[in-house]
């Protein structure tokens, strides 16, 4: 298997794929009302963009610790 490829249960795609697919499935069994799924959607539209800045700026502070960790010190 090519080292650059990840296994699909480790890409984004795979993961709202799966989550689409067992959503879909709920309302359609009646755990939601279509009304209500609506407004779950819109709920999650309204809150992503805050969601993905917050992952963003946490893995940037993270990675940039991350990669400052074995730098030594000028000031020492």
């Amino acid at each position: 298997m090519n080292e650059s490829i990840k296994s699909g249960i480790k890409t984004t795609e795979f993961w709202v794929s799966l989550a689409t697919g067992i959503f879909g499935v709920l309302v359609t069994l009646g755990f939601f009302t279509p009304e209500q799924a609506n407004s779950l959607i819109d709920s999650v539209r309204e809150f992503s963009g805050a969601i993905i800045t917050a992952i963003s700026v946490a893995s940037y502070a993270i990675s940039r610790g991350l990669a400052k960790k074995d730098v030594p010190n000028k000031n020492q």
